[in-house]
């Protein structure tokens, strides 16, 4: 059993739940990836493969969803406006983005503008991604 899961099964013994992320991507093999090692780390994960999917994976979960990652290319759909849905309809604030194209001037702009963390693909779990979790979630239960 990997650590992680080892260490959240005793935090679920005193009362406190595993974080659940939603991993939303149109890539099949990124979000195999990234919930593997997500769950090897403790953590539950929900998928969705596009907008639509996404928002329908939320409805029926929002109660346990902790937090979003979002691609912001997700086929043809723009993963912003997955967020927008996220916090105008849900009141929901907690996400943040992955992409490969960072260095386009409007996914700059909006990330900016948004001032979401985000992480650029490839992810980079040991020195990036992993890290930011325990952090993020370590000031949740504060």
């Amino acid at each position: 059993m990997p650590r992680g899961e080892v260490i959240w099964r005793k935090i679920e013994r005193w009362g406190m739940k595993k974080p659940t992320i939603l991993i939303v991507d149109d890539e099949e093999t990124m979000v195999s990836i990234v919930s593997e090692i997500l769950k090897g780390n403790g953590y539950n994960v929900l998928t969705a493969n596009a907008v639509s999917s996404g928002i329908e994976v939320f409805k029926s979960n929002q109660t346990d969803i902790d937090l979003a990652m979002i691609d912001i290319r997700i086929g043809r759909e723009n993963g912003f406006d997955l967020a927008d849905v996220l916090e105008r309809e849900f009141k929901f604030h907690h996400h943040v983005f992955l992409t490969a194209f960072f260095w386009e001037e409007n996914t700059l702009e909006q990330l900016l503008r948004r001032g979401k963390p985000y992480f650029e693909k490839p992810l980079k779990f040991d020195t990036e991604v992993l890290p930011f979790l325990r952090e993020y979630f370590g000031k949740q239960k504060r």
